[in-house]
């Protein structure tokens, strides 16, 4: 299979795989042993199985979710993407329970490449809940402003 350029890979995962929920397209997209740092820091599975339990509890505690891509930048060994999204808070998210409210958030997204597929995962946000608050998945202690 010939390897996809690291822009179309990031936007696959954001808008095919994020927002439309199509997480068959992981096996496709991902290294089986890759490494998805915030679903690490919450304690899922290791590999692609925690990349789509990544994804799913996104999409289950989000719901109505809108996703705009604002730069995708990159190599054939990195790719980053700044993203928007706005969605209701429909359960437990970065520590604090569902209100039932608009959320929103900044998202920057970093891909790490291997043979052109998805080896490891970071990602930093600063979302608005009813406070705002910052996750760096690096550093995954969640900061309230």
């Amino acid at each position: 299979m010939k390897a996809i350029d690291s822009k179309k890979l990031m936007e696959i995962y954001l808008i095919e795989v994020g927002q439309n929920g199509r997480l068959d397209l992981i096996e496709t997209i991902a290294q089986p042993d890759m490494i998805d740092e915030a679903n690490r820091a919450f304690g899922g599975p290791a590999g692609r199985d925690g990349l789509t339990a990544h994804v799913k509890t996104f999409r289950r505690q989000i719901g109505e979710l809108k996703l705009e891509i604002k730069q995708i930048v990159g190599n054939e060994n990195e790719v980053m993407a700044h993203w928007f999204f706005t969605g209701i808070h429909k359960g437990p998210w970065l520590g604090r329970e569902a209100t039932g409210k608009e959320v929103s958030a900044d998202v920057f997204s970093f891909f790490t490449l291997k043979e052109g597929l998805i080896s490891y995962y970071r990602l930093w946000l600063y979302a608005t809940l009813d406070v705002p608050v910052i996750f760096d998945s690096a550093h995954p202690n969640i900061k309230k402003l």
